[in-house]
């Protein structure tokens, strides 16, 4: 399953990496309750509202990507800026998944899209 979000107007590219740090994940989404273990800038340990997991975020071109390395599901979100958006792209690896885990992942990019917006300089 995939979820979009766009926001406008768009985040500069240079704030966006420097706000989507998996060490600032709790400061971006009230569904990350820590994160722990960061033992580089990329790999992490985070307690969230499914479980504790480990993680990565990584650059990508125009952005950060999210993964929860230990996820079943396989979770995982970009934060991208180009053409005057910014985009927040979510995926799961299954097409269908019960209900309250999908409604769950929706509230999740609810409040991480919030926690963007709310941040901007």
């Amino acid at each position: 399953m995939e979820w979009l979000h766009v926001i406008t107007p768009a985040i500069p590219e240079a704030e966006l990496r420097a706000r989507c740090t998996l060490a600032r994940l709790p400061a971006l989404c009230a569904d990350v309750h820590e994160v722990d273990a960061v033992g580089d800038a990329e790999r992490g340990e985070i307690s969230c509202v499914w479980g504790l997991f480990d993680a990565r975020c990584t650059a990508v071109r125009n952005g950060v990507r999210y993964e929860l390395l230990s996820c079943p599901n396989a979770l995982q979100w970009t934060v991208t800026t180009r053409n005057g958006e910014t985009t927040l792209h979510a995926s799961i690896n299954v097409a269908r998944g019960d209900p309250e885990f999908i409604e769950s992942i929706a509230t999740f990019l609810a409040n991480f899209r919030h926690g963007l917006e709310q941040g901007r300089a």
